[in-house]
């Protein structure tokens, strides 16, 4: 099938913006913009609550909160609306109370995002490494890289005879959504008899979290990627999606990995749609035209004249 894109971001898919990530429709109908969007796996999958990240968020808000103590300390004594709460971001001081808390507010997301942008440096090592296209060094990513190597070596996968596509992008006209899958391999025992078997592979990274640790989205995500239709090349060719032996997640950590298969199955798929439908749903609705209406002034009512 060839080897997907090379990491420039998943081939035709842009961010809508408020909307999150979609793609365009691409292959055998070229990539119009107007009403053809296609909304990507994990968009739909944010429909989906994650209820860990919430004290995760707390533990990121508490540490910077300790840090800023001495500034917290020394500002206490102003008026927690104070001057700059009126200004835009790039007017304020940074200096005094109100400032001192949003910065403190806002602190778990960019540990969020520094996290994502070292996973999508990740996944760009890895894809270099299995298409042979060469990287600059990147220290911080070694680690995981070498953990990824590692991961082929016990699987005894070749590169060059056993991956069947990188960071390719598939889609499913019928329900509307696409996504990018990260691996697609030949693995052994996934085979009828024990022999190799087309494996979806997707590559998940973290810093703290152990390599069994699995969320209950991720086999929809899988799933969603193993029923698209249609898979994208870099040329544009459009080919079908081929049948898999399995799903996995395959965890990348500092110091260990893990390949964890999970079902991914139909009723697995049926599952994603519904994030699908829900989320585009949502997506589409011009919530601003909702507004309140007040109740029609009564009308006066006329008494009958009696009879005299």
């Amino acid at each position: 099938m060839g080897t997907g894109s090379v990491m420039k971001g998943p081939l035709h898919a842009y961010d809508r913006p408020g909307k999150g990530r979609y793609y365009t429709r691409c292959g055998r109908d070229g990539c119009p913009i107007g009403d053809s969007h296609l909304i990507s796996v994990t968009n739909a999958l944010d429909m989906i609550a994650k209820p860990n990240l919430i004290p995760a968020a707390a533990k990121e808000t508490a540490r910077a909160a300790w840090q800023a103590l001495p500034l917290m300390v020394a500002t206490s004594r102003q008026e927690p609306e104070g001057p700059c709460s009126r200004l835009r971001v790039a007017e304020r001081c940074g200096n005094c109370r109100f400032c001192i808390t949003s910065a403190i507010k806002r602190e778990h997301k960019a540990a969020w995002e520094a996290k994502a942008e070292l996973g999508t440096r990740i996944h760009a090592h890895a894809h270099a490494h299995v298409t042979g296209r060469p990287i600059p060094p990147d220290p911080e990513v070694a680690p995981f890289i070498a953990q990824y190597l590692q991961f082929l070596t016990d699987w005894q996968v070749d590169p060059a005879r056993h991956v069947e596509a990188s960071e390719t992008t598939v889609l499913s006209r019928r329900h509307e959504y696409a996504g990018t899958g990260d691996v697609w391999l030949h693995l052994p025992g996934f085979g009828a008899r024990g022999r190799r078997g087309l494996v979806l592979v997707d590559i998940k990274t973290s810093l703290t979290k152990p390599a069994t640790a699995i969320y209950p989205e991720q086999e929809l995500q899988l799933a969603g990627l193993r029923y698209a239709e249609s898979a994208v090349l870099v040329d544009d060719t459009e080919v079908k999606v081929p049948r898999f032996a399995a799903a996995a997640i395959l965890n990348l950590r500092q110091t260990s990995h893990a390949l964890i298969p999970l079902p991914a199955d139909k009723a697995a798929h049926a599952a994603f749609l519904g994030t699908v439908v829900a989320q585009r749903h949502f997506h589409e609705r011009d919530t601003k035209a909702w507004v309140r209406i007040d109740a029609p002034a009564a009308t006066p009512t006329t008494s009958p004249r009696k009879a005299s």
